[in-house]
C-alpha cells in the first residue's frame, strides 16, 4: 500500500457630535482600506502553477502522488501528506487548493465524503497526533473537480488567519478504504524538495509514525497580509485628518 472565520446610550437618544462624525469618517476610511486589501488578495504560496505542466508523472521514488486520506472507520490508517510554507507577515487565508489522484480500488472522486485541511508547526507534531494541529478546517467536497496536470484540482474557500512564520499544510480526502486511496500529486515548483507523511495511528508501521519524501506537493494558498495594529492606527489618523480638512 503506497503511503504515499447606536443610537441609544443610557436609555435616551443622543445626537452625533462633530467629533463623532469625524470618528465615523475615520473608521469608514479604515474599513475601506481593509476592503481594498481584501479585494487585492493574491497567491501567498503556489506549488500548483498555472498550466499543470509542473506536475510530473513520476518522482524520484517512482510515485507521482502520496497518500493523504482519512479512512472512514479505520483511523489507524489515517495519513496526511505535508509540505511547508512561510508567511512573511500575519496573513488571512481565504482559499486553499490541491491536486489529488487516486489509486488502488479508486473509481473516481464521487465517493469522497469531504476534505480536512490541517496546519502544523512541524511534521513531528502531526506524527504525534492530528490533535496537535494549530488549525483544522472541515471542508465540503467540491461540486465539481477539474482535470489538471496529473490529477484533479480541488479548491476550497476558507477563513483562517495565521501569524508570520513557517508551517506545514496537509489536505486529506475523506474516503473509506474500500473505495480506494487518495494522494496529493507531486510538483516541480517550490524550493527544497522535501515533504512528509504522518500516520499517527500507526497502521502503516512507520518508524515514529513519520516518513520523509524527497518531493514537493501540489498545494496552493491564497489570501492577503493582515495590517498590524500600527497600520490600522495610521489609517484611522489619516482618515480623521482628511475628514477635518473637509
Amino acid at each position: 500500500m503506497i503511503l504515499p472565520l447606536p443610537r441609544i446610550l443610557g436609555g435616551r437618544e443622543t445626537r452625533p457630535t462633530a467629533a463623532h462624525r469625524h470618528l465615523a469618517v475615520a473608521c469608514a476610511s479604515v474599513a475601506c482600506a481593509l476592503l481594498t486589501a481584501s479585494a487585492h488578495a493574491g497567491i501567498l504560496w503556489d506549488q500548483i502553477g498555472a498550466t499543470g505542466s509542473d506536475l510530473p508523472s513520476t518522482g524520484p521514488q517512482g510515485f507521482f502522488r502520496y497518500g493523504s486520506q482519512v479512512f472512514s472507520g479505520e483511523p489507524q490508517y489515517d495519513v496526511i501528506a505535508l509540505d511547508n510554507f512561510t508567511l512573511g507577515s500575519d496573513s488571512h487565508i481565504d482559499r486553499l487548493e490541491t491536486v489529488i489522484q487516486g489509486y488502488g480500488a479508486w473509481s473516481g472522486p464521487g465517493n469522497i465524503q469531504g476534505f480536512v485541511a490541517r496546519v502544523f508547526t512541524s511534521p513531528q507534531a502531526a506524527a504525534t497526533g492530528f490533535g496537535n494541529a494549530i488549525a483544522t478546517l472541515q471542508l465540503a467536497a467540491p461540486s465539481a473537480y477539474s482535470s489538471f496536470g496529473t490529477g484533479l484540482l480541488c479548491g476550497f474557500d476558507t477563513n483562517l488567519t495565521l501569524q508570520a512564520g513557517t508551517y506545514w499544510l496537509g489536505i486529506q480526502a475523506i474516503l473509506p478504504g474500500s473505495n480506494g486511496q487518495v494522494g496529493v500529486v507531486i510538483s516541480n515548483l517550490g524550493g527544497t524538495q522535501q515533504a512528509f507523511q504522518a500516520n499517527p495511528g500507526g497502521g502503516f508501521g512507520l518508524s515514529g509514525n513519520l516518513i520523509e519524501r524527497p518531493v514537493n506537493l501540489a498545494y496552493r494558498i491564497s489570501g492577503a497580509a493582515v495590517p498590524g495594529p500600527g497600520a490600522l492606527a495610521l489609517l484611522a489618523v489619516a482618515g480623521l485628518r482628511r475628514s477635518r480638512r473637509r
